[in-house]
C-alpha cells in the first residue's frame, strides 16, 4: 500500500501561510498549526510514535474546529494525516471515519478541495480494502477515478494511481474484466507520458524516469499469471509492454543518433556533447570544471531532444505495436518475447509470449520457476522450446527470441532436446534485443572494410606503448580502468597463439573473397595496442574482429551502483594490458590496455555491421530490465548492429576453427551470419576425436541482432 500521505507534506506549509492574514497573531497561529502537524507526521511516518502523532493531530484538529473561518480543506488534510496515524496503527474504521469526514469537508469547501479529493479517496478506498470492505473500497476506488479524471485529465499521474488503485483491489477480489481493464489503461497513460516527455530528457533523466513507472508495467504479468489470463487481447497488450520495455532506453539512444545522422545539422550539438562528456569523465578534469561540463552537457542534450522531437522520428520506435510484428512474420515464423515476473512473495517465474501467425491474440506460456533456470541451466529445451513447440502444435521454420533475466546468460539456441537432436537443428533460432525491430525499419547503413585484431602481446613494455600512443590523435578519450581489476588473476591471461593464426586467415579470407568488396587490416602483437582500437572512433568501419582474453567482473554492490560502474567491470585485453593488472604506473597520455565497456561505449562505431568478441565471456554482464550491461551494451551504444560474442570462457585452438570457418562461410560463401555460425559450430562439432563436440568448445557463442 502506498503511504499516499507523503503528498500532504509538501503542500500544508506553503499553502497555509500563503492563505494567512498579513496579521501578526493570524500569522503566528498559522505558523503553529503547520509545526504541530509537521511534528506529529514526523511521528507517524519515520518516528512510528503512532499514539503520540494521533494524539497531536486530535488536538490540532479539535483547536482548529473552534474557528469557524478555518480552511476547510486544510482541516480536511489534518483528518485525512490521522486516517493514515490509524492506518499504522491497524485500527481500520477509525482510518475510515476520519477520511469520511476529509472527504465530506472538501466537498464543502467547494474548488479549492477538488485538488485533494482523488488523494483522499485514493486512502479512504485502500483503508476500506483494509478493513475488508470489499463493495466500499471498489465504490471509493471508482470514486478516486472519476475525481482524478475531473480534475487532472487523463495522463496525469494522479490518474494514473487511480487505476492502479482499482485494478489492484480488482484483481484481489477477482474482479478479472475491471482489473485487466484499469491494468490496461494505465500502460496506455505510461506509454503516453513517455512518448510525451522522453525528448525533453537527458539519457540519466530518461532512466531515472523509466525507473519510477517501470513497475506499474511489470505488474501486468502477476495480474495475468493470478487471474489465469493465458490468451486474449490482454496478451497482446503484454507484448506490446514487452515491446516498449526490453531495451527502452538504450533504443532511445540509437534513435537519436539515427536522426542525428540523417540531419548532418544536427552533429555540431551533438559533437560538443560527446566533448563535454568527455571532458566531464576524464580523471584529469578538476571537479568544478567537470560538473560545469555535465551541466551545460545536459543542457544541449535536451536542446538536441527536443529539435530531434521535432522532426518526428526519435522516437518512431514507440509506435511499434503487436500487430506490427505480426504483419513482418512469415506464415512459418515465430516471435517471443521471454519475460520474467514475480508470483508469491519469493519466487520468480520465467514464461513466453508467444505470436504466431496462425494465432489470433498472443499467448502467455508460464515455463518454469527462477530456481528451475539455475537447476536446469546446462540444458533448459525441455523445460522452455519444448512447451513452446507443443503450444504451437506445428514446427516452425523460424524462431525470433529475446531474453529475459538469466537467459540472458545460457546458449538456449544450442541445446538439446529429449532425443539429444538439438534445437537449432529443428528450427532457425535468432536471438535478438527485442522482437521490436522485426517491425521497425531503421538506418541499415553499413560501413567499409574491416580491422581484425589477434596475436596480442599482453606483456608489451610500457616504452612500446608510449610510442604506440604517439602513432595515433591526441583527443581520444584516455581509460583509466577500476584499481579492482587488478584483483584478476594474472596467470589466466597468457599470450593466446590461436588467435594469430585466426586473425591471419580471417584477414586472408576477407582479402581475397571473391567480390573483394572489404579489406581487412590486421593488428598483431605489439600493434594491437587499446590506443589502435580507439582510433577507430568515427572511421565507419563494417567489421571489427577482436581475438584476444575478455572478462566480466561480478560485483555484489552492483545495485547500489550506477549503471556506468557496471559498464566498468566488462573489459578486453590489448597489447600491453599486464602493465595494469600489475600495477606498473604508466604516463599520462597512454591507454592501459583494459579497454571497458564504459569506454567502447563513448567511441563513435556508427557503421559496424558486426563486431566479433572472439574471447572470454565477452556475452556476460550486469543483468537489468533494460538488458546485459558489458560489453555488448558498450558496443550497441557506439552503433553496431549485431554482436558474435561468448558466454563463458572458451578453448584458444577450438574458437580459432569456428571462427576461420564462420568467416569463409559468410565472407566467401555468402550466408547469412546466422546460418555462417551455424555451419561453423557444426564443423567444430565433427571433431569428436579431439572431444570438440562437447558444447563447452562450441555452444558459448551466440550472435545477437543478426536480422
Amino acid at each position: 500500500m502506498r503511504k499516499r500521505i507523503l503528498l500532504f507534506f509538501s503542500i500544508c506549509a506553503t499553502s497555509l501561510i500563503t492563505n494567512a492574514q498579513l496579521n501578526k497573531e493570524v500569522f503566528e497561529a498559522y505558523i503553529d498549526d503547520v509545526k504541530m502537524y509537521y511534528q506529529a507526521i514526523t511521528d507517524i511516518i519515520r518516528e512510528h510514535k503512532y499514539e503520540v502523532g494521533i494524539s497531536a493531530l486530535t488536538t490540532l484538529i479539535e483547536r482548529c474546529e473552534k474557528n469557524a473561518d478555518y480552511p476547510l480543506d486544510k482541516l480536511a488534510s489534518y483528518h485525512t494525516a490521522l486516517g493514515q496515524g490509524w492506518i499504522h496503527m491497524k485500527q481500520y474504521q477509525q482510518a475510515i471515519t476520519e477520511y469520511e469526514h476529509a472527504i465530506s469537508l472538501l466537498q464543502k469547501s467547494g474548488d479549492k478541495g477538488n485538488a485533494d479529493m482523488s488523494i483522499t479517496l485514493y486512502q479512504l478506498s485502500t483503508a476500506y480494502y483494509l478493513g475488508e470492505k470489499k463493495s466500499e473500497a471498489l465504490d471509493a476506488a471508482n470514486n478516486c477515478i472519476k475525481a482524478a479524471l475531473d480534475y487532472y485529465g487523463p495522463y496525469h499521474s494522479e490518474t494514473l494511481d487511480a487505476y492502479s488503485l482499482r485494478s489492484n483491489i480488482a484483481g484481489y477480489y477477482d474482479k478479472k474484466d475491471i482489473a485487466l481493464s484499469d491494468c490496461q489503461t494505465v500502460f496506455d497513460i505510461i506509454q503516453k507520458k513517455i512518448e510525451q516527455n522522453f525528448v525533453y530528457l537527458t539519457t540519466q533523466e530518461r532512466s531515472a524516469y523509466w525507473k519510477k513507472y517501470l513497475p506499474e508495467t511489470s505488474k501486468m504479468f502477476a495480474f495475468a499469471h493470478k487471474l489465469k489470463e493465458w490468451d486474449g487481447p490482454f496478451c497482446d497488450a503484454l507484448f506490446d509492454q514487452q515491446l516498449l520495455a526490453k531495451g527502452l532506453l538504450l533504443t532511445a539512444e540509437s534513435s537519436l543518433q539515427r536522426v542525428i545522422d540523417a540531419n548532418p545539422s544536427l552533429n555540431t550539438t551533438y559533437q560538443k556533447i560527446r566533448q563535454l562528456r568527455v571532458k566531464a569523465s576524464d580523471d584529469k578534469t578538476m571537479p568544478k570544471e567537470a560538473e560545469s561540463a555535465t551541466l551545460e552537457a545536459d543542457r544541449l542534450e535536451r536542446q538536441l531532444g527536443a529539435t530531434a522531437g521535432s522532426l518526428h522520428q526519435f522516437l518512431d520506435f514507440l509506435k511499434v505495436h503487436t500487430n506490427d510484428v505480426r504483419t513482418k512474420l512469415k506464415s512459418t515464423d515465430v516471435a517471443i518475447e521471454f519475460v520474467d515476473y514475480r508470483v508469491g512473495k519469493d519466487s520468480t517465474m520465467y514464461a513466453a509470449l508467444v505470436m504466431s501467425p496462425r494465432w489470433n491474440h498472443v499467448r502467455l506460456i508460464p515455463l518454469l520457476e527462477e530456481k528451475e533456470v539455475v537447476a536446469h541451466s546446462d540444458n533448459l529445451t525441455p523445460y522452455l522450446w519444448q512447451p513452446i513447440l507443443d503450444a504451437l502444435g506445428y514446427q516452425p521454420e523460424t524462431i525470433y527470441f529475446a531474453p529475459s533475466g538469466l537467459l540472458y546468460q545460457y546458449p538456449i539456441e544450442s541445446q538439446a532436446m529429449e532425443n539429444n537432436r538439438l534445437i537449432s537443428e529443428i528450427c532457425n533460432l535468432y536471438r535478438i534485443s527485442s522482437t521490436r525491430w522485426l517491425a521497425f525499419s531503421g538506418d541499415n547503413t553499413q560501413g567499409h572494410d574491416a580491422v581484425v585484431y589477434g596475436g596480442l602481446t599482453y606483456d608489451t613494455n610500457v616504452v612500446e606503448m608510449q610510442k604506440d600512443a604517439a602513432r595515433y590523435a591526441s583527443n581520444r578519450v584516455i581509460g583509466t580502468s577500476l584499481q579492482r581489476m587488478r584483483a584478476a588473476v594474472i596467470n589466466e591471461y597468457p599470450y593466446l597463439p590461436g588467435t594469430k593464426t585466426e586473425a591471419e586467415s580471417i584477414t586472408q579470407t576477407i582479402n581475397y573473397a571473391a567480390k573483394k568488396e572489404l579489406h581487412a587490416e590486421t593488428l598483431l602483437g605489439n600493434h594491437g595496442t587499446e590506443a589502435s582500437f580507439k582510433n577507430l572512433d568515427g572511421q565507419f568501419k563494417r567489421i571489427i574482429h577482436v581475438a584476444t582474453h575478455g572478462f566480466y567482473q561480478e560485483d555484489k554492490l552492483a545495485d547500489k551502483q550506477s549503471l556506468d560502474n557496471a559498464l566498468d567491470r566488462s573489459a578486453l585485453l590489448f597489447a600491453g594490458a599486464e602493465n595494469k593488472l600489475y600495477g606498473r604506473q604508466l604516463p599520462q597520455g597512454v591507454d592501459d590496455g583494459l579497454l571497458t565497456a564504459l569506454e567502447i561505449s563513448q567511441l563513435d562505431l556508427r557503421g559496424l555491421d558486426l563486431v566479433v568478441l572472439s574471447a572470454c565471456e565477452t556475452g556476460q554482464g550486469h543483468i537489468t530490465s533494460d538488458g546485459v550491461f558489458g560489453l555488448q551494451r558498450g558496443f550497441k551504444k557506439a552503433g553496431a548492429n549485431s554482436i558474435l560474442m561468448s558466454l563463458w570462457k572458451v578453448d584458444d585452438n577450438a574458437t580459432c576453427v569456428l571462427m576461420t570457418e564462420f568467416y569463409k562461410n559468410w565472407i566467401d560463401k555468402e550466408m547469412t551470419k546466422h546460418d555462417a555460425l551455424e555451419e561453423a559450430k557444426k564443423l567444430v562439432r565433427s571433431h569428436k576425436e579431439k572431444g570438440w563436440d562437447s558444447p563447452k568448445y562450441w555452444a558459448a557463442f551466440i550472435l545477437l541482432d543478426a536480422i
